[in-house]
């Protein structure tokens, strides 16, 4: 069965939400200063997907087009008004098409001690990981749009 796209206004329930889990390369860090008066903080994560690693079989089949593109996702983290939003339950959005791959996670920067995690992701010796939960919302020839249902990332490191 092709992949086909979400039509609810409400989040799918939890045994429909397609799971991905991308392998994290390197992160930049950067300050955009928009105007004098806003400054917007930019945190990029490279990651990788390799479509045969994808359990759903249609989302392998739709993702599989776009294999060279999932070499080189960028992840950004984000304050939550600063990128536009595929539903309103939606917690990041995944999008892929013939130029690019990249997602927005919207409320990174904005939950409890993700300013935290982005600190201790740089020190030597860290490891993280990440499960995705996504939900097709748009499927065209040219292009796949995903909103993040939900999202566990993870950082690992040695005490002492």
């Amino acid at each position: 069965m092709p992949l086909a796209p979400h039509k609810g206004s409400e989040a799918p329930p939890q045994e429909q939400l397609l799971p991905i889990k991308p392998r994290l390369v390197s992160w930049t860090s950067r300050i955009w200063r928009e105007s004098p008066g806003r400054a917007i903080p930019l945190f990029k994560i490279e990651a990788r997907l390799d479509v045969r690693d994808v359990a759903d079989h249609a989302l392998q089949e739709a993702l599989r087009p776009y294999a060279a593109q999932l070499q080189k996702i960028a992840i950004y983290v984000l304050h939550p008004e600063e990128s536009p939003h595929l539903a309103a339950w939606a917690v990041g959005r995944f999008d892929v098409d013939q130029k690019s791959a990249y997602m927005f996670l919207h409320d990174f920067l904005a939950a409890p001690n993700g300013n935290l995690m982005l600190s201790l992701m740089q020190t030597a010796g860290a490891q993280t990981d990440i499960i995705i939960s996504i939900v097709p919302m748009i499927v065209e020839p040219q292009r796949l749009c995903f909103a993040i249902a939900d999202y566990d990332f993870g950082l690992h490191g040695r005490i002492g």
